[in-house]
């Protein structure tokens, strides 16, 4: 199982780490995404924001050309080709003040860090 520990909140990381999720469950492999910190607070505040102004435009205006897809169609995409998972952490999301329900429907549910580092074979931390 590939772990991937996504904690930047940076627009272009977090597509990243799911597009790399995605070709991992497309190659056969079983992938588990742990949101942590500002990955969350982007998540849910629905961000795009990637540290610098330019940036920040060329990726909005891409994901409204639909030149970038959107991190929903990616987990659908994701799912299709077998087990991949979305899991936020319960830590961080006590700190930052969320639950539940503030969490988008297609992260699958909240767990903890042991759990993704105990599981893995191969840890990414983004």
């Amino acid at each position: 199982m590939i772990s991937i520990i996504l904690h930047s909140g940076e627009w272009d990381r977090i597509y990243h780490a799911f597009t790399i999720a995605s070709t991992y469950s497309a190659l056969g492999e079983s992938v588990k995404i742990f949101l942590t910190y500002w990955a969350i607070d982007s998540i849910v505040n629905g961000k795009i924001e990637c540290g610098d102004e330019k940036k920040n435009q060329v990726i909005e205006k891409a994901v409204e050309a639909g030149k970038i897809k959107k991190l929903e169609e990616i987990v659908r995409i994701g799912k299709e080709f077998g087990d991949f998972e979305v899991i936020a952490c319960s830590g961080s999301m006590d700190l930052l003040g969320y639950g539940e329900k503030d969490l988008p429907e297609w992260i699958d549910r909240v767990g903890g860090l042991a759990e993704q580092l105990m599981g893995g074979d191969k840890v990414i931390f983004i």
